[in-house]
């Protein structure tokens, strides 16, 4: 599906859709979908972890991903930048700066998060990306993008902690506390 330039923007400034909900779409149009509470606490727990993990870095959520390719900007639920490369007044971020973006699995969002942004950041170049599934509460981290695709795959039950590599450091997130549905 081809969408014009800038067309998703324009109706995204023109609806108010609530911060419980996400405009999605799909196939079948326009869609607001629900963000479950599993969603919203296991995000936030990552980014706290994020946080408490890597000194001098800032958790980042709620932003778009440029530049937009094939009119599509996807929106990470998670993620970190160096501090001195946060823009508080801004709500996109350049993907060239960021080490590793995590997606959390919503019901409507399962084929997407696992079957279409993996091939949009690998081509983007983004070095790591973490699947979050509240559903099945289980993790899949890729690693080594090329050509489109993530090498390397791992993945376990919440519980176990995932180590991310993040620029010259590591990060350790303790999956054990995620929330599942």
């Amino acid at each position: 599906m081809t969408i014009a330039d800038g067309w998703v923007e324009l109706v995204q400034n023109r609806l108010d859709v609530p911060r419980s909900a996400r405009l999605r779409l799909t196939e079948n149009g326009l869609t607001v979908v629900p963000v479950t509470q599993a969603h919203t606490t296991t995000a936030r727990r990552i980014q706290n972890q994020i946080e408490a993990g890597l000194p001098g870095w800032a958790a980042v959520g709620e932003f778009s991903l440029v530049p937009p390719r094939e009119g599509y900007k996807p929106e990470p639920d998670a993620a970190a930048l160096p501090l001195d490369q946060v823009r508080p007044g801004e709500s996109e971020i350049n993907e060239a700066l960021l080490p590793f973006v995590v997606e959390v699995v919503s019901p409507e969002s399962e084929n997407r998060d696992y079957n279409t942004k993996p091939s949009h950041y690998a081509l983007r170049g983004i070095p790591v990306y973490l699947i979050v599934d509240v559903l099945s509460a289980t993790w899949t981290l890729l690693t080594q993008p090329e050509d489109g695709t993530y090498r390397c795959t791992q993945s376990g039950p919440f519980g176990k902690e995932i180590t991310i590599p993040v620029a010259d450091r590591t990060l350790t997130l303790d999956s054990s506390q995620f929330m599942r549905i």
